[in-house]
């Protein structure tokens, strides 16, 4: 969801929003939504418990940023990658991965080379498949569930 902004009280999202990967997703104009907010107490509380576990993401992503090394970074935003698609495998670059950890191309090449000699990734042109979780968890080392924990204890699972 993005929109954090309008369910705060602003009028407008103060950045583009993209995805990341592929799928499908509903779209409503802010002010719908500031709309709906004000009639619905329930979806006012619902939205306000996503907005604090985004929050929590994003400061744990910073956290992560300047402090891990590329390969746990790389196995940590894979892991969320996966938790978001619900598939092991996703259609995703080199390219679009360095830009999403701040970090030249070829770096996230040699990253995933060697997830991918571990036995953790297959990785083919365009694409990322997922072959062991538990694997990448633990190269993650400590970079992946925090905030995961939290949004389940906020908000539940997602079946």
């Amino acid at each position: 969801m993005t929109g954090a902004l309008v369910v705060l009280g602003g009028d407008r999202a103060a950045h583009d929003t993209y995805m990341q990967v592929g799928g499908s997703g509903i779209r409503m104009p802010a002010g719908a939504l500031s709309m709906a907010l004000s009639e619905s107490n329930t979806l006012k509380a619902l939205l306000l418990l996503y907005v604090q576990t985004l929050f929590i993401q994003a400061s744990y992503t910073a956290l992560v940023n300047a402090r891990s090394k590329l390969e746990e970074r790389l196995a940590r935003w894979l892991l969320m990658c996966q938790d978001r698609v619900r598939d092991d495998r996703f259609s995703i670059t080199h390219e679009f991965i360095a830009v999403m950890l701040g970090v030249r191309r070829p770096g996230v090449t040699v990253a995933i080379q060697e997830l991918e000699g571990m036995g953790l990734i297959k990785a083919r042109r365009g694409e990322i498949v997922i072959r062991n979780r538990y694997g990448l968890f633990q190269i993650a080392d400590g970079t992946y569930s925090e905030p995961e924990q939290e949004y389940e204890r906020l908000l539940g699972t997602i079946a």
